[in-house]
């Protein structure tokens, strides 16, 4: 993280941070949408806190942003959970082979919709595409 972020977070009270995740969750979720759109993805995503569970859309944006087509097959419409985290781990794995930086991000943490790492995942995908 650079000085300027490391500048506005701490200007930030822990109030406004709370304040500032559901704008950054519709800012991140329409940076995602358009990727998906540009890219002529299948997928489509209106909230990446809840849309991207099943690792379907994650996938896809990683084949558009990447270029690259997964070196494994995938479930395009899973059903079971193993699936679903298997789908996101797949797109983790995408990113960390084209040289994005991914700590301690699972795909059952996407799959649990955990907020906090699906926000920063995305932040770390805006940082290196954008």
């Amino acid at each position: 993280m650079d000085n300027t972020h490391i500048i506005f977070f701490k200007a930030m009270s822990a109030t406004q941070f709370q304040e500032s995740i559901p704008l950054q969750v519709k800012v991140f979720s329409r940076w995602v949408s358009n990727q998906l759109v540009e890219g002529k993805a299948d997928a489509q995503v209106q909230d990446i806190s809840k849309d991207l569970s099943n690792g379907v859309a994650l996938v896809e944006l990683s084949k558009v942003l990447t270029g690259k087509e997964p070196k494994r097959e995938w479930a395009k419409t899973p059903t079971k959970s193993v699936e679903m985290i298997k789908n996101s781990d797949l797109s983790v794995q995408q990113f960390f082979e084209d040289g994005v930086h991914l700590i301690g991000i699972a795909g059952k943490d996407i799959h649990d919709n955990n907020v906090k790492i699906i926000r920063g995942y995305i932040w770390t995908l805006i940082e290196r595409y954008s």
